[in-house]
């Protein structure tokens, strides 16, 4: 008859652990750079520019958010990630841009069908992008613009500090801020037709 009474409290013991340990766990937040999305412009003649996927570098190529804390000291954020991977995402957010910048011109992703007709192929490497220290985020990419054969090669980059506001919630706005400038100095780079 003892034994029931102990059983009672280390059932009661172990419950109370248990919702204890829920009520601490920490809250995972879940972010995108990609916006709205523009549709691309279409009809038979119509340039097509197929946009590889984004390259980004491995220090950022994680689901946590990464910041930098110091010239020589990064942290990642356990609970503040992506929505899904970044190069996805940021590929997607610069399309978006691309198209708002270049209306005339149908830019697709380069994994969409069909685009073996795609007059033009954009691929795009990003070297650094990192929110911090302090309230910026720093972009530097580079990108080549040609068309199938390499007849027609224009290469460019960007470096730019983007102003961010306070939080960890301002960094996707930040990133999207920076892909959108880099839209922009791409799109002075695109000719519907390579002369």
């Amino acid at each position: 008859m003892a034994g029931k009474p102990l059983a009672g409290v280390a059932f009661a013991l172990a419950l109370g652990a248990a919702l204890a340990g829920c009520a601490s766990r920490p809250v995972e937040h879940f972010y995108t750079v990609s916006g709205g999305d523009v549709a691309p412009a279409s009809g038979p003649e119509v340039q097509q520019v197929a946009v590889s996927p984004i390259i980004i570098p491995a220090l950022i190529d994680r689901p946590q958010l990464v910041v930098r804390t110091s010239a020589h000291e990064v942290e990642v954020l356990e609970n503040h990630r992506w929505g899904e991977p970044l190069s996805v995402d940021l590929t997607r957010a610069l399309i978006g841009d691309l198209r708002r910048a270049r209306p005339g011109l149908s830019i697709v992703a380069a994994d969409t069908p069909p685009t073996q007709g795609a007059g033009q192929i954009l691929d795009v490497a990003i070297t650094e992008l990192l929110s911090g220290p302090g309230t910026t985020a720093s972009l530097q990419a580079s990108w080549v613009l040609r068309d199938r054969h390499r007849n027609c090669v224009r290469t460019g980059n960007l470096e730019s500090s983007i102003p961010a506001q306070a939080g960890y919630g301002a960094i996707p706005v930040a990133y999207a801020d920076a892909m959108s400038r880099l839209a922009d100095a791409i799109a002075r780079t695109i000719a519907a037709v390579c002369e």
